[in-house]
C-alpha cells in the first residue's frame, strides 16, 4: 500500500483531500447535533423549576424549535452540496490525470513545463536603499542551481534604476563559508548596458572538499559606494552520465526511448527529461523512469504512451531535452546523487501513430479509487 502511494504521489494528494473533507463534514456535524454546556443546563433546569413552583408549567415555543431545526438543515444541506460539489471537481481533475501514464504526461502549458524543468535558479534582488524602495534595485541570478566539477558557472547581474551620469563598476566573487576561492570574468551586455555577464572559470574539484555549497556575489560600486547582490548554488561531483540515447522502437502503445548510462556507483537510477517537437520546438510530453542499475553500463528506456502524444498532436521527430539524471539513495550511502548532461538536447526518431497500438491506458487501482470519489460525490 504505501509503495502505491510513493509511486502515485498524485493519488496521495487526492485521497488526502478526501480525508480533509470528511473530517470536514463530521465536525460540522457533530458541532450541529452538540448539546449545550452544562452551565447553560443547569441555568435552565433551576429556572424550569421557578416557573413550575409558580403553578404556571412553560411549554416551548413549537414555533421557535421548527425556525431552528430548519436553520440547521439548512446549513447542513449547504454544507454537504459544497463538499460534494468539491469531490466531483476532484474526481473530475483525477478522471482526466488518469488517462494517462504517470511516467508519460501531456505538457499543455507553460506552468507544466515549468513543473517538469529540472535544475531551475532563482533570481535575488535588492533596493540599493532598504529604506526607500524607489532606490536603484540590484539582481543576480545563476545559469541553473546545480553545477557539476569541471563545468563553468554563470550568472547574470543587473542594476536598473540609476542614471546614465552614474559611475558603475561591476565585480563577481564565488564565496565558501564566507571565504572567496574565485573571481568572476565580467562582460558587460552590449543590448543592455546595465546587464552583466559573470563567469568563473578553472574551478577543480577541491572546492567540494568541505561543502557542496557556494554563494555568488555581484559587487557594485556606484558613484564610490559599495552594494552586493547574492544567490545561493550547489557544486558537486558527478556519480553517472549518459552516454547516448539509442534509436527509438515502437512496442505495442509505447515509443521506447533507449537511455545509455554510465555510472560509478550502481543502484536505483532515474531519468526524467521533456519531449519536444524538433520542428516547432513546442514541449509535448513529460517522461521519466526508474531502474536499478547492476553495472556501470547500463541502460533506461522512457516510454511514451501514444495517448500522450496523440494529445499533443505530433509524430515526430522528437528531442529530449530539460534531462534530469538522478541516482535515488540506495545502498551504501543512501544519500541522492546526481549525474551529469552533456548535451541540450538528444534526438529522438518518431513514427507515424498508425504504427501504434490503439490501447488506452488503463490502470485498475486508480480506477477503483476514481470510482470511490464518484461515489462519494454523487451518494445522497
Amino acid at each position: 500500500m504505501f509503495n502505491v502511494l510513493k509511486n502515485h504521489p498524485k493519488i496521495s494528494l487526492y485521497l488526502c483531500a478526501i480525508l480533509i473533507i470528511l473530517i470536514w463534514l463530521l465536525a460540522k456535524e457533530y458541532s450541529s447535533s452538540k448539546p449545550i454546556n452544562s452551565h447553560q443546563e443547569s441555568f435552565n433546569t433551576a429556572k424550569e423549576k421557578q416557573l413550575t413552583l409558580a403553578s404556571k408549567p412553560v411549554k416551548k415555543s413549537k414555533t421557535s424549535t421548527n425556525v431552528e431545526d430548519q436553520e440547521d438543515n439548512i446549513n447542513n444541506i449547504f454544507y454537504e452540496k459544497e463538499a460534494k460539489a468539491r469531490l466531483i471537481q476532484i474526481s473530475r481533475s483525477f478522471a482526466n490525470d488518469i488517462t494517462y501514464p504517470e511516467n508519460s504526461k501531456p505538457i499543455r502549458n507553460l506552468g507544466e513545463l515549468n513543473k517538469y524543468t529540472p535544475n531551475q535558479s532563482s533570481a535575488s534582488s535588492r533596493a540599493t536603499d532598504i529604506k526607500n524602495p524607489q532606490s536603484p534595485r540590484l539582481s543576480i541570478k545563476a545559469s541553473k542551481h546545480q553545477y557539476f566539477v569541471g563545468e563553468n558557472i554563470i550568472a547574470d547581474a543587473n542594476i536598473e534604476g540609476i542614471s546614465s551620469l552614474q559611475s558603475v563598476k561591476v565585480s563577481g566573487h564565488l564565496l565558501q563559508a564566507g571565504k572567496i576561492i574565485a573571481n568572476a570574468t565580467i562582460q558587460r551586455d552590449k543590448e543592455k548596458p546595465t546587464s552583466y555577464q559573470l563567469t568563473f572559470t578553472n574551478l577543480t574539484s577541491a572546492v567540494v572538499n568541505h561543502s557542496n555549497t557556494l554563494r555568488l556575489v555581484a559587487q557594485f560600486n556606484i558613484d564610490q559606494q559599495q552594494y552586493e547582490v547574492g544567490t545561493a548554488i550547489r557544486y558537486t561531483r558527478s556519480v553517472a552520465h549518459i552516454n547516448y540515447v539509442d534509436e527509438a522502437f515502437v512496442n505495442e502503445a509505447y515509443l521506447h526511448i533507449p537511455i545509455f548510462i554510465n555510472t560509478t556507483n550502481i543502484g536505483y537510477h532515474l531519468v526524467s527529461a521533456n519531449l519536444y517537437d524538433t520542428k516547432s520546438k513546442k514541449p509535448l510530453v513529460h517522461l521519466s523512469e526508474e531502474k536499478e542499475l547492476l553495472s556501470q553500463n547500463d541502460f533506461i528506456e522512457l516510454k511514451a504512451h501514444a495517448s500522450a502524444l496523440k494529445a499533443m498532436g505530433h509524430e515526430g521527430p522528437y528531442e529530449l531535452r530539460d534531462m534530469l539524471l538522478t541516482r535515488m539513495p540506495s545502498r551504501p550511502t543512501y544519500v541522492t546523487e546526481y549525474g551529469l548532461i552533456e548535451k541540450k538536447h538528444y534526438p529522438v526518431n518518431g513514427y507515424p501513430f498508425s504504427d501504434y497500438e490503439n490501447i488506452a491506458y488503463t490502470d485498475d487501482a486508480t480506477q477503483e479509487r476514481l470510482d470511490f470519489l464518484n461515489q462519494l460525490g454523487e451518494s445522497p
